[in-house]
């Protein structure tokens, strides 16, 4: 028996958009019950296993696998790129090491190392509470605007999949990060409803806009760099995958735009 399987941009955002909602129901309704039912056997362990706002369980794992992919993407993409001597080559390769470092920071919590120096330092209250999307916003900017010729390079499709992707996941990281940072400063996190739905409504823009970017990548990959398939073969004492790789071919992106 054989099965087929075409890793479609359609095929893997309709998986990644089930995940992220079952992921996000199941964090909600996982908190309300430990914040308003009595305790019960696992009450409290399901809610933290599951709570989008913890570390180290399984929405995290989920966020770490995601961002790899992306960077896994971008490195399939500036591989090509560079077999083109494409004159973005390196911003490709530069995308990619960000997000390995995303994917690292997601599983580790670096930036919040930064809270309390920063915190200090600032003397900062209410939006600014959580003091790590001062340093991280600045370079955020100085990113966006060091890769502004890079993303006006893009086919037209692909430059505003990149644009809507990335005001969903820095709206999440930063924006409702700052209503979050004020409502601990004045009401706390515990048993509090309304940081539950903030934090909730954050992880949620973080995670599509990680969707949205790597239908923006695997669309471009599809369209440009030829697309990527498996077909699984399955016997009575075998079960082998093979692969049709990555095509690398010189394939011209449209000319949409006059070269920067």
């Amino acid at each position: 028996m054989k099965l087929q399987f075409a890793l479609t941009p359609a095929t893997v955002t309709q998986f990644l958009l089930r995940v992220v909602g079952c992921l996000v129901v199941i964090s909600f309704l996982s908190q309300m019950t430990a914040y308003f039912l009595p305790d019960y056997p696992s009450r409290d362990y399901l809610a933290r296993a599951f709570s989008v706002d913890a570390e180290r369980n399984v929405p995290t794992v989920y966020s770490v696998l995601a961002l790899l992919f992306s960077s896994i993407l971008l490195g399939a993409i500036a591989y090509a790129k560079n077999q083109d001597s494409d004159r973005y080559k390196y911003h490709w390769k530069v995308l990619s090491f960000i997000f390995v470092y995303l994917s690292l920071d997601e599983a580790g919590q670096f930036h919040e190392k930064l809270i309390y120096p920063m915190r200090s330092l600032l003397n900062a209250t209410g939006f600014l509470y959580y003091t790590w999307v001062v340093p991280i916003g600045l370079l955020v900017v100085i990113f966006l605007l060091s890769y502004t010729k890079f993303l006006f390079h893009l086919p037209l499709t692909t430059r505003k999949l990149f644009v809507l992707a990335s005001v969903l996941y820095i709206g999440g990281a930063l924006g409702m990060e700052l209503i979050g940072g004020y409502q601990a400063e004045k009401w706390g996190t515990s048993h509090n409803l309304p940081h539950l739905i903030t934090v909730t409504v954050e992880e949620l823009l973080e995670m599509l806009g990680i969707v949205v970017f790597i239908h923006a990548l695997m669309s471009y990959i599809k369209k440009y760099l030829g697309g990527v398939s498996w077909n699984i073969s399955l016997g009575t004492n075998k079960q082998f995958i093979d692969s049709q790789p990555l095509a690398i071919a010189a394939v011209g992106e449209p000319a949409n735009r006059k070269a920067p």
